[in-house]
């Protein structure tokens, strides 16, 4: 090919970039924040782990509620990688995965529904292992929807992009938190949590729509990622980590950043014992984390298009760190509201950053296999997180050493963070 063709390739594939955007930026923002915003009324980080506990699930299952989803995610997306990056579009792809990955809560809600009084350790699994099995199926395509984000969104406009869907995500997270109240009150118990899980899985299948609206343009490169097969792909993986020093440290900086999760399962649980208040209660933190969910998206946008996304992360991991220190010593019911404020801020300001230098750092012609290799690396230390927080509940009952682990992991998360040079200002060089 001719340096002549390759510029027409460059100038017809930005062309097309431009003249989809509007209809790509907003179609991928509200797709986001209606799937997100859906499974606020199934919330991870406070609804579910209650609800475990309330269907008789054992403390090590609690403590893996928050982390069911990432970690099914983590590691399918490393056999479907070198299919992916062989693709000359992935959106065909991503919708016929998209659409199973939906179905587990559907499945979930009608076992609350149907078989709670014959079968409650059957609706116990389907439920516990629902955003499991849905993190599975989303993994065989995660890695590949990066990819076509990273061809249809500008590099300048993704931080909002992604700060957009969570703005959406907040805002019916909010909603959500008045529904889960209400639901809750007027159905206690089984039959309202079956009443969430519907309501999650209308919210997924809308985004699903968006999702197909979509207009995906094909790479105007050929990736010599193409030529490898599964095997080749796998076992280039470990030089990935060996010789890229600023990849290694992204990776240990999210491995431990996971360690809020030693925490968080039990958070809501300890605010409503600490309170005293019923499950119902849960909708008022639910609403005070989308709050702070919307400030940190608006903040996290904005800073992360101008300046990349480093600077959204150190934030997160500085508001998550007083969150774990905040979590030890709160009595008050402001306080509580104020923690689970502050933790969607930091929350959401992680993810935003997140998304954005993830892609960022992986090259271009490889990013398929790298997002996949991060998401895969993550799972080992959710595992572990998950069995930390077990053990620690187990052992000691209280909520204060699990908060100071996670307090030291964000500490060393942020050490990590401060090795890693800002992708965009290299490149600027």
């Amino acid at each position: 090919m001719t340096q002549k063709s390759v510029r027409g390739i460059s100038h017809d594939y930005a062309s097309e970039v431009k003249r989809y955007f509007w209809r790509n930026y907003l179609a991928h923002s509200i797709e986001g924040g209606l799937y997100m915003g859906g499974l606020a009324f199934i919330a991870a980080d406070t609804v579910m782990p209650v609800m475990v506990k309330s269907l008789g699930g054992p403390s090590w299952l609690i403590s893996l509620m928050p982390t069911m989803l990432i970690f099914g995610i983590g590691w399918p997306s490393l056999f479907t990688a070198h299919y992916a990056e062989r693709l000359p579009r992935v959106k065909p792809f991503i919708l016929a995965t998209g659409f199973l990955q939906r179905m587990p809560y559907l499945v979930a809600a009608l076992s609350l529904f149907f078989l709670i009084e014959k079968y409650p350790l059957i609706v116990l699994f389907f439920v516990a292992l629902a955003p499991f099995v849905s993190g599975m199926i989303t993994g065989l395509n995660f890695a590949a929807w990066m990819k076509l984000i990273s061809r249809i969104i500008p590099e300048n406009r993704r931080s909002s992009s992604w700060a957009m869907r969570n703005v959406i995500t907040s805002g019916i997270g909010i909603c959500a938190g008045g529904i889960i109240l209400s639901v809750l009150k007027r159905s206690p118990g089984p039959a309202g949590y079956g009443i969430l899980h519907l309501i999650s899985f209308g919210f997924c299948m809308l985004s699903y729509v968006l999702q197909a609206m979509l207009h995906e343009m094909p790479s105007p490169d050929q990736s010599h990622a193409a030529r490898y097969n599964l095997g080749e792909n796998l076992r280039s993986l470990p030089a990935l980590i060996k010789f890229d020093q600023r990849f290694r440290n992204f990776l240990c900086m999210r491995m431990l950043t996971l360690g809020i999760y030693i925490m968080t399962p039990f958070l809501a649980i300890h605010a409503l014992s600490i309170l005293e208040k019923g499950e119902d209660f849960l909708g008022h933190f639910v609403i005070a984390q989308m709050l702070g969910g919307i400030v940190g998206n608006i903040m996290a946008g904005f800073l992360g298009d101008r300046y990349g996304g480093k600077l959204p992360l150190v934030i997160a991991r500085i508001i998550l760190l007083a969150v774990s220190l905040m979590a030890v010593v709160n009595t008050t019911e402001w306080g509580f509201m104020t923690i689970f404020f502050l933790f969607g801020l930091g929350f959401n300001s992680d993810h935003v950053g997140m998304s954005t230098m993830s892609i960022e750092i992986s090259p271009t012609d490889r990013i398929v296999t790298y997002i996949s290799l991060l998401y895969a690396t993550t799972a080992p230390s959710m595992l572990a997180v998950a069995a930390v927080s077990a053990v620690v509940r187990e052992l000691t009952g209280q909520l204060a050493p699990a908060a100071l682990l996670s307090a030291t992991a964000l500490a060393l998360s942020l050490f990590f963070l401060r090795r890693i040079k800002e992708p965009r200002k290299q490149k600027a060089h």
